[in-house]
């Protein structure tokens, strides 16, 4: 490959990353709902509180049974 050749190909591909880059941060953007909004919207919610209660005690149940075998 020529320098020439190397050097299209890496402009190419350039053009290409900030493309893709841009597609990625406005799906980002756009989808709304990422993990920390979901944190926050369900901050304090008491339901789910007493279902992440319940499967801790279900998986401390499981860990008791398997060191007991």
């Amino acid at each position: 490959m020529t320098p020439q050749q190397l050097a299209d190909r890496v402009t190419r591909l350039e053009a290409e990353f900030i493309e893709l880059r841009a597609e990625v941060h406005s799906s980002r953007k756009s989808s709304g709902m990422d993990w920390r909004r979901a944190v926050e919207q369900y901050a304090g919610d008491e339901d789910l509180l007493n279902v992440f209660r319940d499967a801790m005690k279900l998986r401390e149940a499981d860990r008791k049974r398997t060191q007991q075998k």
